[in-house]
């Protein structure tokens, strides 16, 4: 059962703030410096804030809160990423630098009408408590205060949200459970560092997340000619000339650019996976790693080849034909999505999603809400 938690959370006087972009373009960076000269004020109040993102062509609407650190622990927050040992490390060094998680974890599960309902009654009857906007996003606040609707946001949690699936924040969600390992073996979660039983998620319903391919372009196919490389293609896919960008419409396609020429590929059909075969290998991510980048062109080690470039999907088939075009790559292949049944049924498999598999919306930002790990409430 997830098991959330009114915060007192740590809110930027606005009012002090010239250019948001830049204020919070920077964040990152200078929040302890941000929180020292009294840009941030600690609520006085515990709440919860439903979190709007409006973008030019569409909104999500979630819940900021806090969630017990044990409900990743036990496993009731489900991963499908590992961490690295760097980042981590380099992640604790923030943590406690800045006292403070300054971005959500970024949670889906699958709607509850119960929760949809209770969030829809306050985003329609109150008005915002205030708004941040962000480069191309609006990003809306609901302040929840109320006791009877914290208990009811509550109750619904814990009775309808069996377990919850990260989309974005693994190695803050990883640094969290170190930080509370510390913390606990040093009896300290009791008294001043109580905080670091807590993370600052925002859970967003299934049918707020919106997930996208994420592309890739390489810088040369090595000593292999176009002709050797498509025909090696050929034992794989099911290869189509076209004469402008494709972006595939189903699972098993890709679109490929090749010396500024496209192609429709078409996985043949003696390598689709079967009923049995794990989730992560029925991906177009794992085709494209297995086939083509380690296959054809022998690239042992796809997260750490500095020749692979990744681009967001939502920049679209352009993005992969400008780098072409300007030289900067060989080749660029545009993937169909990770279904987000595919993304928790991995999760709930236990297993990994192979290395920039996919690109989640809504985005967490740095700065806008952060949860403290000691008060500085200010009279």
């Amino acid at each position: 059962m997830a098991k959330i938690s009114p915060f007192q959370a740590a809110l930027p006087d606005l009012s002090d703030i010239i250019s948001f972009d830049d204020f919070f373009g920077s964040a990152k960076r200078k929040f302890p410096l941000y929180l020292s000269d009294g840009i941030y004020n600690q609520s006085k109040e515990k709440s919860f804030y439903i979190y709007r993102i409006k973008r030019p062509h569409r909104s999500h609407t979630g819940l900021l809160a806090c969630t017990n650190v044990l409900d990743y622990i036990n496993g009731k927050i489900k991963k499908h990423e590992n961490t690295l040992a760097a980042k981590e490390a380099k992640m604790m060094r923030l943590f406690e630098e800045r006292q403070a998680l300054i971005k959500p974890i970024l949670l889906t599960y699958p709607n509850v009408l119960e929760i949809d309902a209770l969030i829809n009654r306050i985003t329609t009857s109150v008005a915002p408590s205030f708004l941040i906007p962000f480069q191309d996003e609006e990003h809306i606040f609901w302040q929840i205060e109320d006791p009877i609707r914290i208990q009811a946001l509550t109750k619904a949690f814990e009775t309808h949200v069996h377990e919850s699936y990260i989309c974005d924040g693994h190695h803050r969600a990883k640094t969290s459970e170190l930080l509370y390992n510390r913390y606990l073996k040093s009896k300290e979660l009791e008294t001043n560092k109580a905080q670091f039983n807590f993370m600052l998620v925002a859970y967003f319903p299934a049918s707020e997340v919106e997930i996208h391919n994420y592309n890739r372009v390489i810088a040369d196919i090595g000593s292999l000619s176009q002709e050797s490389f498509l025909n090696q293609l050929g034992a794989y896919y099911n290869i189509e000339q076209l004469e402008k960008n494709y972006t595939p419409i189903s699972k098993y396609e890709m679109g490929m650019i090749l010396e500024k020429k496209w192609y429709k590929l078409r996985l043949k059909k003696t390598y689709w996976p079967t009923a049995d075969t794990p989730t992560k290998e029925t991906l177009d991510v794992h085709f494209l790693n297995k086939f083509v980048l380690e296959g054809i062109l022998q690239i042992e080690d796809v997260r750490t080849e500095p020749d692979i470039k990744y681009i967001e999907g939502p920049k679209g088939a352009f993005s992969l034909e400008r780098k072409v075009r300007e030289g900067k790559a060989k080749i660029g292949f545009n993937l169909y999505p990770v279904a987000l049944e595919d993304l928790i049924k991995i999760s709930d498999e236990q297993d990994t999603l192979p290395p920039k598999s996919t690109w989640i919306e809504p985005r967490m930002r740095n700065g806008f809400i952060a949860h403290l790990y000691k008060e500085v409430v200010k009279d």
